[in-house]
């Protein structure tokens, strides 16, 4: 057995080569000249590469390990019969594993006295070309450029079970810290803004961010469907947050049945109305909130029909997100002058999520409507058309911001409140929106109730029946509350937060 060693990051690596020596005491180790120093001192002995090729280090070290002997050994396949031929014909050894990692350009970058001339030298060469090499050729070697494999490695080498599925795994892992590293090069080196995007997804400069002190972009994967993939039909070029705003119309007017119409104000559902007739879906999404509705975003999971058209025009909307559009209503909605119109297609997909924070992103899978409990925990039950409701508020938690309150009638969002840091505010906002209507609604609540007063608060609003997720160390006190008030409470047994 014949390994290549060239390591920047020495952990663990006297620990694998010194079990390997014992599964395999014939080893031979090829080794550049600070591994080959540090093997030496650790009683572990090596051919240094220099030596190996006859051929010496130049250039003060940037050129060491690029030599046909080392990348013959490591390209070479030995099902084909030219490659063994070369091999015999150039005296090269086969090579059957790869121990490499990089020198480590990001940490010294972030070093707070590294100077250009540094930065510059620490762009490895000899060590990414060997990893590209080693990579390729999975199938005929083992590549181990993370300290992290080596005790996996050696496990399934002791076994003498390397499957191609882990030599897989280890060349898919190096073509992933290959990219990383050179990402962070071209970052150092760009004094473009592109440096903040991966070559491989498309992205556009907005005006502005949130705010117009604020730089904008918006990436797109070019995947079918969604809002980065719509098509602009007509008015004015899109803003950050009208992005924002129209992606969350755009996802929950989809995530219900068809002819469901929403109305979104800064990425919160204000307004949301399932019917068979889509203007009467329309007209009833507006009426759950109509101060808030005014400059807002609409969203429709059905072609927009005329009728419809000629009442959007009769208020402002900055903006329409929907699949399709009539002849006639496209023609209507033309006429509005500024109203962007936007068409997008829905396709369910298991992309995830991203929030940036400071130094990383957050990732998630997306917050979908998902089974979950009905447990009645009430001396009241709803009825089936209660039960209708239930649910149709518990799926639209997840369109409004934490703290949420969701008031319902006839699948119809009446009034809602969000945003809050304390429930029982949500309660109060969520009333006021709905005035007079919230008699007989059902309430949603996107988490456990801590306290009995927001029980005591629906009551007063009207509320029949309650759907929230229960889990509070006071539900027994929030559920004789909603007994003694005669409302019907189910709890999910799952949260439904959006921050």
């Amino acid at each position: 057995m014949r390994i290549l060693v060239s390591v920047s990051n020495k952990t663990g690596l006297v620990d694998l080569i010194n079990k390997l020596l014992i599964c395999h005491p014939e080893l031979e180790i090829i080794s550049t000249s600070g591994t080959c120093d540090y093997l030496k001192k650790n009683n572990i002995n090596s051919i240094e590469v220099s030596e190996y090729t006859s051929f010496p280090e130049i250039l003060n070290g940037r050129v060491k390990s690029l030599h046909p002997k080392i990348f013959g050994g490591i390209l070479s396949n030995t099902n084909f019969s030219d490659h063994k031929k070369d091999l015999i014909q150039h005296n090269i050894k086969k090579i059957d594993m790869v121990v490499c990692n990089l020198y480590e350009f990001e940490k010294v970058i972030k070093s707070n006295n590294f100077n250009h001339n540094e930065a510059i030298e620490n762009i490895d060469i000899g060590g990414s070309a060997i990893l590209r090499a080693a990579a390729k050729n999975y199938s005929e070697l083992i590549v181990l450029s993370d300290p992290s494999d080596y005790e996996q490695a050696l496990e399934l080498i002791i076994k003498e079970n390397v499957n191609e599925s882990f030599k897989k795994y280890l060349a898919s892992k190096v073509f992933r810290f290959l990219s990383n590293y050179d990402d962070n090069i071209s970052n150092y080196l760009s004094d473009s803004d592109k440096q903040y995007f991966p070559k491989n997804i498309e992205f556009k400069k907005l005006r502005y961010g949130e705010n117009p002190h604020q730089k904008g972009y918006i990436y797109s994967n070019n995947f079918e469907g969604g809002i980065a993939n719509s098509k602009i039909i007509a008015g004015k070029e899109m803003s950050y947050n009208n992005y924002l705003d129209s992606d969350a119309a755009f996802l929950s007017s989809n995530n219900f049945e068809k002819n469901c119409v929403s109305v979104v104000k800064h990425t919160n559902v204000c307004g949301l109305s399932v019917n068979k007739k889509q203007i009467i879906a329309f007209k009833d999404a507006v009426k759950g909130d109509p101060i808030s509705s005014y400059g807002g975003i609409l969203g429709f999971n059905s072609e927009v029909e005329e009728e419809v058209a000629k009442e959007i025009i009769k208020s402002f909307f900055e903006i329409i997100v929907a699949p399709k559009y009539s002849k006639e209503s496209l023609n209507i909605l033309k006429s509005k002058k500024n109203l962007r119109i936007i068409e997008s297609r829905y396709k369910n997909s298991d992309e995830l999520y991203f929030r940036s924070i400071s130094g990383g992103l957050l990732a998630q899978s997306q917050n979908i409507l998902q089974s979950y409990d009905q447990k009645i925990v009430t001396e009241k039950k709803p009825n089936e058309k209660q039960l209708i409701d239930l649910k149709f508020a518990w799926d639209l938690c997840s369109f409004v911001k934490s703290n949420s309150i969701l008031l319902v009638k006839n699948k119809t969002l009446l009034g809602m409140g969000a945003g809050q840091p304390n429930r029982i505010k949500s309660v109060q906002i969520a009333g006021e929106v709905a005035g007079t209507d919230s008699e007989g609604s059902i309430l949603a609540s996107d988490a456990f109730f801590p306290f009995p007063d927001s029980i005591i608060k629906a009551y007063e609003l009207g509320v029949k029946c309650i759907i929230q997720p229960g889990g509070s160390v006071n539900d027994e006190e929030v559920i004789k509350e909603a007994n003694n008030r005669e409302i019907s409470m189910i709890f999910t047994g799952q949260r439904r937060f959006t921050h």
